[in-house]
């Protein structure tokens, strides 16, 4: 029954509709009492600088390798990554679509849980050849991992294709065997069964993984490591052996994130490009939105930052790419991070191991800049 109440509430709805026309800034709880501090960030930035970093390499008087071990553990710990995995095994695989004049694309849903099944694309060049590198691709938060291999489900995606996202293909034109590999929540793995989402993609899972003790950031990780897993078995879905010692890792945006932590602590992969991710936690993931939630392991700056997470890929090839322009991951932090982290890659003899690379532009991808970096620092020919 319609009360007069509710011609009061349209009545105020359309005022304020109107305040917020007339300033876009319109806020119902100005002005705030002065010298008050009410913002709940204030707490957190003041946080941070009594965050202890209690096990980072800078403050450590173990030697490299035994830091590493102590670290690892703990990160393992704080992630909820599965060190210990079940065998994953290949429960659907498509026929070959041809891409281009050379590369071919095979599908392959794996299974590496009871309840959890992954898409793998392969994408490769004719003949398969035994001692193939492999190339890992992760997408940022965009649409899927499709726009890897150059092709386009929603209107943005054709742009994405324009200045590079289709990296996957390059890197099997090039000769590697690539695997481009669907984050949670993204692509075929939104989530399509609980009765009310949330509006972002990653939050409803990030969340429901700390009920388990678990987060987003360390089943990314498990994942990539359970691909690896798939690919060495000796009777993989291609019949070869890939080359072990070029397992690498190329992520952009979240997807570069997500390769820092998994080669942190899955020792197999062999050398990392993070394009458009890198930078110190407390500037970055903890200075703006977390709407996603994919980035955050709890206690972490209790233990470690980002710097000590690629020291953690010592003595393995490591490169942190961004744009002059990136207000998301911007090149000075990438430089900050890259520049700490190298005194730890010193003390393993690895300082040619690990660099930065600054592209013009903004928060994307830039396969010229990549492969240049790829070239001279991650798999040098």
């Amino acid at each position: 029954m319609f009360h007069k109440v509710n011609l009061k509430v349209y009545y105020e709805a359309l005022k304020v509709k109107f305040k917020k026309l007339l300033n876009p800034k319109y806020d119902p709880y100005l002005p705030l009492t002065k010298g008050i501090l009410l913002s709940p960030s204030s707490y957190t930035f003041e946080m941070y600088k009594k965050s202890k970093l209690a096990l980072s390499f800078s403050k450590s008087d173990l030697d490299p390798r035994s830091w590493q071990i102590k670290a690892r553990k703990k990160l393992v710990e704080l992630s909820g990554y599965d060190s210990i995995r079940p065998k994953p095994i290949t429960v659907k695989d498509f026929p070959e679509q041809k891409l281009s004049n050379d590369v071919f694309k095979k599908k392959v849903y794996i299974r590496v849980s009871p309840k959890l099944d992954l898409p793998i694309n392969l994408l490769f060049k004719k003949p398969l050849k035994n001692n193939m590198p492999v190339f890992i691709f992760l997408a940022g938060s965009t649409s899927g991992v499709h726009v890897g291999w150059g092709e386009a489900k929603v209107p943005i995606d054709h742009e994405r294709i324009y200045i590079g996202a289709d990296i996957g293909l390059q890197a099997a034109e090039k000769g590697y065997l690539v695997i481009t590999y669907e984050q949670a929540c993204y692509g075929e793995r939104l989530e399509r069964h609980l009765n009310k989402k949330s509006k972002y993609r990653t939050i409803d899972f990030a969340n429901h993984l700390l009920l388990l003790g678990k987060t987003l950031m360390g089943k990314g990780a498990t994942e990539i490591s359970s691909v690896i897993d798939w690919l060495i078995l000796k009777n993989n879905i291609l019949n070869i052996n890939i080359n072990k010692n070029k397992i690498y890792l190329y992520g952009h945006s979240s997807g570069g994130t997500l390769v820092q932590f998994a080669a942190a602590m899955d020792i197999r992969v062999k050398g990392v490009l993070a394009s458009g991710s890198v930078g110190p936690i407390r500037e970055t993931i903890g200075a703006r939105g977390a709407s996603g939630g994919d980035s955050i392991i709890p206690g972490l700056l209790n233990w470690l930052d980002t710097e000590d997470i690629i020291a953690l890929i010592a003595p393995r090839s490591f490169v942190g790419l961004s744009g002059d322009k990136d207000h998301i991951f911007p090149f000075s932090g990438v430089k900050k991070v890259i520049i700490s982290a190298k005194v730890f890659f010193i003390k393993l003899r690895a300082e040619k191991k690990i660099n930065y690379f600054k592209a013009k532009g903004k928060h994307q991808y830039y396969n010229k800049e990549s492969w240049k970096a790829w070239y001279k620092f991650i798999d040098p020919k």
